[in-house]
């Protein structure tokens, strides 16, 4: 019998196990601190709010007491809740995995959607650095199984509706701004994390839980991570969808930015905004996002997928297949400018096989409903022949990627208000492929 949430328990499946695990039950570092007090850098959205120019901090100024080196899920949680919104270090080494517990000595599968969606992830209050350290084999900290969730669209008290709430705010003549409920001051760096594998999906291409959800969060910056799918839990160990957003931006999140980041194997990657109208009330003006020094490496959609906002895309190198076999690698579309978007992409250097030059277009950016969108300064690479376009398979070739969409006019254009620094397109592949992901800091 089918639930009314549409979870039905036939489709229950638990995930492929892994071979090997990396728990870890000492720090290579001797509790030593290295790049956790680092404060984010001012070069992207993270770094302002409608008030001004701030500065991201984090856990930054934490007390000897509020830093925390963890091994395990339970030891994780048990610092967040100590620490609650006091500026907090955290360093996670080793394995974290919510279905292990006693130390990593008992593992218990999720055993139902709802066991999953409250018993798998962890909510990242305001104030927070999590890192994570190297071990002693020099491989970062990793997640699997886990869900990190950075804010929540909650109501201002427990039984309020979040629209009702909000709306009757910002109606009274406050500040959006000033709301409480805001997550804000996150950073999140060196990390391995796999999306979890959802092991009782609402449809058959519906998973729900992301690798990371930021929800009416502020001023975060993610930096130096992984994430993937995990080669050993693939959707094709199944025939549906198992997995649902590699790293979400949505429910009104804003002034973020995504730096140095691998992303690799996975269907749904970014999704930043997830409705259109409907969900004016909380997002319209929002989503704030610049992502840069990332590598899109063989993912299938959304890079990303924006709805309303500012979004600023540069600098970032992508490669993938569309003739490959392999449906966990088979690249299906790139950047999706939606609803009320507003994007400006500079400078990326795309690298695909199968996938020629006049073809790009609606392929690798696309775009529809978007108030506005501006492309620039690329550099295109295939391995198939141009015959229209007169281009030899190999040739890198200048493209601006306008794919035929609209600049924004009047009061839609919009500038940068940071300062960054824009890299020639063709140092991009080396400069990524040298610095993104996790285990790059120590």
């Amino acid at each position: 019998m089918k639930l009314s949430s549409g979870h039905d328990p036939k489709n229950y499946k638990a995930a492929p196990k892994l071979p090997t695990w990396q728990f870890a039950s000492s720090d290579p570092t001797g509790g030593k601190l290295s790049f956790e007090r680092e404060v984010a850098p001012s070069n992207g959205w993270h770094s302002f709010s409608r008030k001004g120019k701030v500065s991201v901090t984090g856990g930054s100024a934490a007390t000897a007491n509020r830093v925390y080196t963890v091994f395990n899920g339970q030891q994780l949680v048990a610092a967040i809740n100590e620490a609650k919104n006091d500026p907090k270090i955290i360093r996670v080494v080793g394995h974290i995995d919510l279905r292990w517990s006693s130390n990593n000595t008992v593992f218990k599968e999720y055993t139902s959607f709802s066991d999953q969606k409250f018993g798998g992830s962890i909510m990242i209050p305001s104030n927070t650095t999590l890192v994570g350290i190297n071990d002693a084999q020099g491989r970062p900290a990793r997640f699997t199984g886990t869900t990190l969730l950075v804010g929540a669209e909650l109501p201002l008290a427990t039984g309020g509706d979040p629209k009702t709430d909000l709306t009757a705010w910002i109606a009274s003549g406050k500040d959006g701004e000033d709301y409480p409920t805001w997550t804000r001051n996150i950073i999140i760096r060196n990390l391995v994390i796999d999306t979890p594998w959802d092991v009782n999906p609402e449809g058959s291409a519906d998973a729900y839980a992301d690798g990371m959800t930021l929800a009416r969060a502020q001023n975060v910056w993610i930096d130096h991570i992984t994430m993937s799918d995990g080669t050993d839990t693939p959707d094709s160990a199944a025939s549906d969808t198992r997995h649902d957003g590699l790293l979400d931006i949505v429910r009104g999140s804003d002034y973020v930015t995504l730096s140095n980041n691998y992303f690799t194997r996975h269907h749904k990657t970014t999704l930043i905004g997830n409705g259109d109208a409907d969900r004016a009330w909380g997002d319209d003006g929002r989503f704030h996002v610049t992502l840069f020094g990332n590598w899109w490496d063989n993912l299938q959609a959304r890079l990303p997928l924006n709805r309303f906002g500012q979004v600023h895309i540069f600098n970032n190198y992508i490669t993938g297949s569309t003739s490959t076999k392999d449906s966990d690698l088979k690249f299906m579309s790139g950047s999706d400018a939606r609803y009320h978007s507003n994007q400006l992409l500079q400078n990326n250097y795309y690298s695909f096989s199968g996938l020629k030059l006049s073809d790009a277009c609606g392929k690798v950016i696309t775009g529809k409903d978007y108030t506005g969108f501006r492309s620039s300064g690329h550099l295109f690479v295939s391995d198939k022949i141009d015959v229209g376009l007169n281009i030899p398979a190999g040739t890198v070739t200048a493209w601006d990627g306008q794919c035929g969409m609209t600049a924004p006019t009047g009061a839609n254009v919009w500038t940068p208000p940071y300062s960054f620094t824009l890299a020639a397109t063709s140092s991009v592949p080396a400069s990524v492929q040298a610095n993104s992901g996790g285990g790059k800091l120590k």
